[in-house]
């Protein structure tokens, strides 16, 4: 009975010293916070949006030869979203406004 108790506690000895080295074998010294980014990126403007998100897939040439309504562009941003683009739900109402005042239905 005293070997398996001691075969147990070497076990558990054991995993919990790979358990502390997985987790960075910490010293107790915590680092200090030099820099705090409080910036967050709030807003994003349509071009870009265009110019870096659409262009994966296709020319902005065919952008430029489409004229739709702020209905149509959306169908349009929501069935490419759909096909991967990635757009936010914020993004693809600046995406949709941009093209629909930048290339509106005549």
């Amino acid at each position: 009975m005293i070997r398996r108790t001691t075969f147990k506690i070497a076990i558990l000895t054991l995993l919990l010293s790979v358990f502390i080295s997985a987790c960075g074998g910490s010293t107790g010294e915590v680092a200090p916070i030099t820099e705090v980014n409080t910036e967050v990126e709030t807003s994003i403007d349509g071009k870009t949006l265009l110019e870096e998100r659409c262009t994966a897939c296709h020319t902005l040439d065919r952008v430029e030869s489409a004229s739709k309504s702020a209905a149509g562009w959306g169908l349009n941003v929501r069935e490419m979203v759909g096909k991967g683009a990635e757009l936010n739900a914020s993004e693809q109402e600046i995406l949709i406004e941009y093209l629909s005042i930048t290339y509106p239905y005549p």
